[in-house]
């Protein structure tokens, strides 16, 4: 009797339109279809699949939020203001210095927050949520371990080809869930955008990397269940707007008179509806503030104002520039609006016993549902 094993294959951005115009598991995978995401990037999206739960349920939305008297980067808190050339070599000391202080599982860039300024941020995830325990809520990785489930993950913490080259050897072992997770093709998109033939050439890899797994598996006696699926889409960059630059003034200053902390797409702030008002004129017609009822219906509400208290999104294709994510524009961004077209991610699956997921929230209960028809 062949022995069942499921595969999960977690493609960091590979968004729904990315996947139609690259063909991308048309011939392979019976069910395939648009997967639903939330507001945000991977910090909210990955913690939201493996648990589904919402941003607003399990804490973890934007990668920084406002720190408490115990934030990660109290220690910073007589730093002055440095010369940008100091600042990127002081970098380095800060992230040394802070992984030396504190216990972060959780993956992290510094990017180019103002280091003056990082005192009053902290991380909004500590823990890793690719491991047990790592999450405020149950994810599928704790729900393995409680039902004695055996599986095998590779992440971000080793390279691509590396953790193809384990998966495929695992199938000789006794896993019954082999979770490989890439975030290259999202990096790669930020640098060429999203219909690049280089994209195509990495979508390429990843058929080469599925079809070897179900030769192994055969070849092995093993009944391969795969499932491809995505935490959010790619929207290639058309326009950039600096609603840091109308934000401050020669009255107003960050950090001085207004706390903000400017995402790639998104402008959180805290006090000073001049600055407010500043940032909305600036995006005009490309971005708008969310309102509070828009935000609980998006599972992003968090009444202690941790993340902002005010929330401007721009819309799709507009990246803010410069912001604490970068001083220079990319080809490509996500963090938009749920409801655009190209945030949405993928889901492909082989495995037509079970109903597929309309949004990554539904991800966990259908792993758990396939793995109980398996057992």
């Amino acid at each position: 009797m062949e022995r069942p094993v499921v595969l999960v294959f977690l493609i960091d951005a590979l968004g729904w339109e990315i996947a139609e115009r690259f063909a991308f598991g048309r011939d392979e995978f019976p069910i395939r279809g648009p997967l639903g995401t939330v507001l945000g990037y991977s910090s909210a999206a990955i913690p939201s699949l493996l648990s589904g739960a919402t941003p607003g349920e399990h804490g973890s939305w934007s990668m920084f939020r406002r720190a408490n008297e115990d934030g990660s980067f109290g220690f910073l808190s007589r730093l002055p203001r440095l010369p940008h050339a100091l600042e990127w070599r002081a970098r380095r000391w800060v992230r040394r210095a802070a992984d030396r202080r504190s216990a972060i599982g959780a993956y992290y860039d510094l990017y180019e927050v103002p280091l003056h300024l990082l005192h009053r941020f902290d991380l909004g995830q500590k823990g890793d949520p690719f491991q047990p325990g790592g999450l405020a809520r149950e994810t599928v990785f704790d729900w393995m371990v409680r039902e004695g489930i055996r599986y095998r993950l590779w992440y971000y913490r080793t390279a691509e080809e590396e953790n193809f080259a384990a998966a495929e050897q695992a199938l000789a072992g006794d896993a019954e869930v082999l979770f490989v997770y890439t975030a290259e093709l999202d990096a790669l998109m930020h640098r060429v955008g999203i219909f690049d033939d280089a994209v195509a050439t990495r979508l390429r890899r990843y058929r080469g990397f599925l079809e070897s797994m179900k030769s192994r598996a055969r070849a092995q006696g093993v009944s391969l269940s795969t499932i491809v699926l995505s935490d959010h889409g790619m929207t290639d960059v058309v326009r950039v707007v600096d609603p840091w630059g109308a934000m401050e003034t020669d009255r107003r200053r960050l950090g001085r008179d207004f706390l903000a902390f400017l995402d790639s797409t998104m402008v959180r702030v805290w006090g000073d509806a001049g600055a407010v008002a500043a940032a909305e004129r600036v995006l005009g017609e490309h971005g708008r503030r969310l309102d509070d009822d828009e935000l609980r219906s998006l599972g992003c509400w968090f009444p202690a104002g941790e993340y902002g208290e005010a929330i401007l999104l721009a819309s799709p294709g507009t990246l803010i520039v410069p912001s604490f994510m970068g001083a220079s524009a990319i080809a490509a961004m996500h963090g938009y609006h749920p409801d655009d077209a190209f945030s949405k991610g993928c889901f492909f699956s082989d495995a037509s016993t079970v109903a597929p997921p309309a949004s990554l929230l539904g991800f966990k209960s259908y792993l758990q549902t396939l793995l109980g028809r398996n057992r």
